[in-house]
């Protein structure tokens, strides 16, 4: 953006140039000559100049509305924001939507006015905020970069701390063209990466690596069952464990869902819509499976019935229950764990990055809107047809 300036204000402060206009504001005469006279070659911006930079500066967003009266989300222009020290700012080439967006929107009311969602994003870095001692930021303004969604993990590994927040709220995300977040958490995109494909990744990706990896200790050689496997987190578990070498039985539903979790590495599949989900499962894995992963939050009993003795269920999600329906006995008597998962740490996320640029898969994208459809976005993430994850492209 190109703003014009008021005709009393030199393009530069200092002592080698003219003394200002007599129609400038008596304050911003006083400002500039005190600058002439200590001598200083550095540019001093009055404060009502920054406060005009302000009211002209905006950025599109994707905002929400408290009102239910009104749409829950529409695209105005706002302020952009600054980074603080240590963090900086993403002009943001690509976005995501996941479930918790639409968790949070439909809870919207509860937020404060011109919330921005959002935990998925790739861009390149904008401005970089002033250091902060003993953390140092290898990025610089024009990096390509993808933005790790847990903010403020800590330092414990095994679950985060009292601080911990997911990007998009309380902190403003990336559903717009700018986005502030710590340095420490944007990193280089996978070159083989498009960035429709890096703005996928974050969310559902470290979902996914923490519950197979982190807690479901998976090993090469083992037999998954994957849940919602056309899901954001599903399509890319699926990924995952074939990746690391896995037997993978993905359960999902009709035969185009069924042939893209084929595509993308799996080795047998259930069709829920057909029923008896149990029973489908018992005949493609007759010797039980190591690991399961459920999103759904309704798969927990024919999971651990297709469970071997001492296998793993990993709980991540309540897609299509809030509780789940489990006989005891099928637990304690077959020694089975119980795991739950949700995002996962920074180093969680670093070790994904190296994972993906090793194997060199990448996220399933279904459809690619404009930031002003956003709203068509949103629709999207509940179609029946939707394979893989739901992009916002934040230039349009």
């Amino acid at each position: 953006m190109v703003m014009a300036r008021a005709p009393w204000v030199s393009s530069r402060l200092g002592p080698a140039h003219h003394d200002p206009s007599p129609l400038a504001p008596a304050c911003c005469r006083r400002t500039q000559r005190a600058v002439q006279r200590q001598g200083s070659a550095k540019p001093v911006r009055p404060p009502w100049e920054l406060e005009q930079r302000a009211q002209e500066v905006r950025m599109r967003a994707a905002v929400t509305n408290v009102d239910p009266a009104a749409p829950p989300v529409e695209v105005r222009e706002v302020p952009p924001p600054s980074p603080a020290p240590g963090w900086v700012t993403v002009r943001l080439q690509r976005a995501a939507l996941n479930r918790l967006d639409a968790m949070l929107l439909a809870a919207r009311t509860e937020e404060k006015p011109d919330t921005v969602y959002g935990a998925d994003g790739a861009g390149l870095v904008h401005e970089v905020g002033p250091p902060v001692a003993g953390h140092d930021t290898d990025v610089a303004p024009g990096d390509r970069v993808i933005i790790c969604p847990s903010l403020h993990w800590g330092e414990d590994e095994q679950a985060p701390g009292a601080s911990y927040e997911i990007l998009g709220s309380p902190t403003d995300g990336t559903h717009a063209e700018l986005v502030a977040v710590p340095a420490a958490n944007v990193h280089r995109v996978p070159a083989h990466l498009s960035w429709e494909e890096a703005a996928a990744l974050p969310l559902a990706g470290l979902t996914a690596w923490r519950a197979l990896v982190t807690r479901g200790r998976l090993k090469g050689g083992e037999t998954v069952v994957v849940g919602a496997a056309s899901s954001g987190v599903g399509s890319m578990a699926v990924q995952l464990a074939h990746a690391h070498g896995a037997r993978v039985a993905a359960v999902t539903s009709g035969p185009a869902k069924a042939a893209a979790a084929s595509a993308l590495g799996a080795d047998a599949v259930v069709d829920r819509s057909r029923g008896a989900v149990a029973e489908q499962l018992r005949a493609l894995v007759p010797e039980g499976a190591d690991l399961a992963l459920d999103p759904t939050g309704a798969l927990w009993q024919p999971f651990v019935d297709a469970l071997r003795p001492g296998g793993r269920l990993v709980a991540v999600g309540k897609m299509a229950s809030a509780t789940a329906e489990l006989r005891v006995q099928s637990v304690y008597w077959k020694q089975v764990d119980v795991l739950g998962s949700s995002m996962g740490s920074p180093r969680d996320f670093r070790d994904l990055l190296r994972h993906v640029e090793e194997h060199r898969w990448a996220p399933l994208v279904d459809s690619v809107f404009g930031l002003g459809d956003v709203a068509a976005a949103y629709a999207r993430l509940d179609a029946d047809d939707r394979i893989g994850k739901v992009v916002l492209d934040t230039t349009r």
